[in-house]
């Protein structure tokens, strides 16, 4: 049928739908899209109406100028029939349901991507169609190249290019620890498209075995790929000399050494200044050896050469072989043992200690002998002193009685012969006695002072009986003294009693000639 009549039946087909008629509908995808390679279902269901049947199912693919190209026709009485382009690789998902035309195109590939029209014959509704648009997405395979090689000193440099191809056009990133920059080219093909990506960097030493990355991103992808490359930098650093160090006469086994970093690794060669090496001087690697004891015609300079590739660089050292000043056989310095030593120091520290933990013990013993011995003399004579002092106190007790009486005369002789006092030492001789006497005296004081607390509960009547007798003063103190120690005298008539032994001169009170034991000093008090 023209083209022209499709689009008749189509606007029909349209027009019953909108009004509500009893003809079917056609559903299908609008886009499908699957991955290189594998099946795809391009759908075409019919919803039949009541008293519609489906006769026929017609695939095409649409081509260039509105043309079409027939893929297959399903039809229910005489099956499924492929063309020849497509035969073992379209087949029907239904056979058994009429309405249900999809079919399943087998292992796609980038020319099968295009417009499908799904032909949809029925009785007695007519002929219904629908389009299906079939993408293909093509993976990208990412490949990596590295760049030519990169040496230390020469300017931007390219490290290395990553290429992908696929539909859509991938997307590629850089991941790397390095400085540099990169450049895209994307390049569009009829189906895919191929994009380069190129990484640059101004080579170093420093960049040397580290890592630059590919990462690729694509639809067709559940993760990122990536493409590692590690980054060779040639380079040469600059070169030294170990080993020589207080040589003399005799040395054995003496070596020098180079040292230089590079890649790669570099080749070395020795050489002398101003002569060839000795015959017992030999070279291996990066070392020069002397394989006899040192002279002093070994002295000299020695160079280091070091070379690869990318440079060559050297170094000089001047060898001095210093000649010992005794004429015994020359020999190596006898090696100083570290653990000998250690040992010997940690002993000789140790008796150090031992010495001087001696010495703090005795110090302190002595300390506290002395201390001791010091507190012993003190307390000794503390106990000399009390014992001084009690006998003292005995023998004033002893003489307080005749004590009192020479003061008594004292006094007299004091009222009798006034010019007497004036003369210094007789009044110093006489203060002297009466502090003596003083004390005594003040020690019976005291004792009858604490009769006349003890007797100060006696009553009244016992008082008033022992006032009418008439007993001589030496008996009536003794008796109170008795009667004190019991506690049966009032305080009152026992001051008036101890009144009677006083008389009042020139408005002073003085004690009546009596040996009962009460002194006035000499300055006129009563004690």
């Amino acid at each position: 049928m023209p083209g022209g009549h499709w689009d008749i039946w189509g606007a029909v087909l349209l027009l019953l739908t909108c009004t509500g008629s009893f003809a079917g509908i056609v559903r299908t995808e609008n886009g499908v899209t699957v991955v290189l390679g594998l099946d795809v279902s391009l759908t075409c269901y019919y919803e039949a109406q009541e008293l519609e049947k489906v006769t026929q199912v017609i695939w095409s693919k649409k081509v260039m100028n509105g043309q079409s190209m027939q893929i297959a026709i399903l039809n229910t009485e005489f099956g499924a029939h492929v063309t020849h382009e497509y035969e073992g690789r379209v087949k029907e998902k239904s056979p058994l349901k009429p309405e249900d035309g999809t079919i399943i195109l087998k292992n796609v590939v980038q020319a099968d991507e295009g417009v499908y029209q799904c032909r949809v014959y029925t009785f007695p509704a007519g002929t219904f169609e629908a389009d299906v648009t079939l993408k293909v997405l093509v993976p990208p395979l990412p490949t990596l190249n590295p760049g030519p090689s990169l040496v230390e000193g020469v300017g931007l440099s390219l490290a290395a290019s990553c290429t992908a191809e696929g539909n859509p056009a991938p997307s590629l990133t850089w991941e790397t620890e390095v400085s540099g920059k990169n450049t895209s080219h994307t390049y569009s093909h009829s189906r895919s498209a191929s994009v380069t990506s190129e990484f640059f960097v101004v080579p170093t030493r420093s960049m040397h075995k580290k890592l630059l990355t590919c990462v690729v991103s694509h639809p067709v992808f559940q993760q990122e790929k990536r493409i590692t490359h590690v980054l060779e930098v040639e380079y040469l650093a600059d070169v030294t000399i170990q080993g020589h160090d207080q040589w003399f006469v005799g040395k054995n086994d003496a070596a020098l050494k180079c040292f230089c970093e590079g890649h790669p690794n570099p080749q070395y060669t020795w050489f002398r200044v101003n002569g060839s090496l000795q015959e017992d001087v030999k070279t291996e690697g990066d070392q020069l050896k002397f394989t006899s004891p040192l002279r002093t015609e070994d002295t000299g300079v020695y160079i280091c050469e070091a070379t690869n590739r990318v440079s060559s660089r050297q170094a000089s050292v001047t060898v001095t072989i210093t000649v010992l000043s005794f004429t015994s056989p020359v020999s190596e310095p006898r090696k100083v043992d570290l653990v000998s030593v250690s040992l010997v120091s940690v002993a000789v520290v140790t008796a150090l200690l031992v010495v001087i933990l001696v010495i703090i013990v005795i110090l302190v013993n002595r300390h506290h002998k002395r201390k001791t011995k010091r507190l012993s003399d003190k307390i000794e004579e503390l106990s000399t002193l009390s014992r001084q002092t009690s006998r003292r106190r005995l023998n004033s007790n002893t003489a307080s009685t005749d004590t009192r009486m020479q003061l008594e005369e004292s006094m007299n002789l004091r009222g009798h012969h006034p010019d007497s006092l004036r003369d210094p030492s007789i009044s110093s001789m006489m203060g002297e006695e009466v502090d003596r006497r003083s004390y005594s005296t003040l020690t019976t004081v005291r004792e009858i002072e604490t009769q006349t607390e003890l007797l100060a509960t006696v009553p009244d009547e016992e008082v008033k009986e022992e006032d009418a007798e008439d007993e001589p003063l030496e008996e009536k103190e003794l008796e109170l003294s008795d009667r004190g120690s019991t506690g049966v005298l009032s305080t009152q008539p026992f001051i008036k009693q101890g009144m009677s032994h006083f008389y009042q001169e020139n408005g002073t009170l003085r004690a009546k000639p009596t040996t009962n034991g009460i002194y006035i000093n000499g300055r006129g008090h009563l004690v």
